[in-house]
């Protein structure tokens, strides 16, 4: 059961039967990294575990998650060679036994509650993706889910409703945070080949929302992220031109895909890009999700607006 802040060790009466694993990709995060934890563990609720996934740092910043106190917490650490978030997150999934997965960016800090209502949210709705509302830590903005804005698939945050507390269907869950029942993920076939950093949490929300699983606001689960204009995750552009590409050829066809991968040429490298990705598994993995969806990718658009 997951466990409360005031009895760490124990699990309260009348708990539920979930458990929460918390997974966490850093690279290079710094003094980051053990402030986001602390901010975690200082909740109403505080993981079963949580998996750090080191995707190959060199700043030794995870070594502090690897002393006794932490590791009484729960907290585990575990290294990889640098793979990109998406493999990072994957590697920190297979690793997890809670019945709930949070993945979370190393770079956050969780108000109280936070984790106890994704855990309540997913508990109640556990066919579900959940987006908490995400809050600027430099400012007052905020935002809870996202939409695809264009044919490069860049997003725009979706302002928080005022009025609403109760869950709501949003188009996307952006990657920085969101929880998914650990059956539900694997079910997913976790996130896909992307690399480095960018549209890993895209692809999944539009597989996700097209196997009939609902993506949902949690509005009265908060967080503050750093938005960075340098992250320690380098983004090439060939990198976000082949995710790009992979997530049209996965999903779309016909007109839109046409306009996605004409934004790929004129990037650096772009005929190389465009021979990696047609060369890729693009088809297997295509034909996988129309094996599992129970929604056209266009009732998508329908439902939540297009980028024309």
């Amino acid at each position: 059961m997951s466990r409360t802040a005031s009895s760490p060790g124990q699990a309260s009466p009348g708990a539920r039967s979930s458990t929460v694993s918390l997974v966490v990709s850093t690279l290079d995060e710094g003094a980051e990294l053990p402030a986001t934890l602390e901010s975690v563990y200082a909740g109403s609720v505080v993981p079963d575990e949580t998996v750090v996934v080191d995707d190959g740092g060199t700043d030794d910043s995870c070594a502090l998650l690897e002393r006794a106190e932490w590791r009484a917490r729960g907290v585990m650490v575990h290294r990889i060679r640098r793979s990109g978030v998406a493999a990072a997150r994957n590697a920190g999934a297979r690793l997890a036994g809670g019945t709930h997965l949070v993945f979370l960016d190393a770079h956050c800090r969780l108000e109280r509650t936070c984790l106890a209502r994704l855990r309540a949210a997913l508990d109640a709705r556990p066919d579900a993706v959940l987006a908490p509302t995400v809050r600027d830590a430099a400012g007052t903005a905020a935002g809870c889910g996202a939409r695809l804005i264009d044919a490069h698939l860049r997003v725009r945050w979706l302002p928080p409703r005022p009025d609403e507390t109760a869950p709501y269907a949003v188009p996307l869950a952006p990657g920085g945070c969101f929880a998914v029942r650990r059956a539900t993920f694997r079910r997913m076939g976790g996130f896909g080949a992307f690399r480095e950093l960018g549209l890993e949490d895209v692809d999944f929300s539009i597989r996700a929302w097209r196997a009939g699983l609902d993506v949902l606001a949690v509005p009265g689960a908060r967080l503050a992220h750093r938005f960075r204009p340098n992250p320690s995750y380098p983004l090439s552009a060939t990198s976000r031109a082949y995710n790009l590409a992979r997530t049209a050829l996965v999903h779309f066809g016909g007109s839109r895909r046409e306009e996605c991968l004409r934004k790929v040429i004129g990037t650096p490298r772009a005929a190389e890009v465009l021979v990696e990705a047609f060369a890729g598994d693009w088809e297997a993995e295509r034909a996988a999700v129309e094996a599992t969806s129970v929604r056209p990718v266009e009732a998508y658009f329908e439902t939540f607006g297009d980028w024309r």
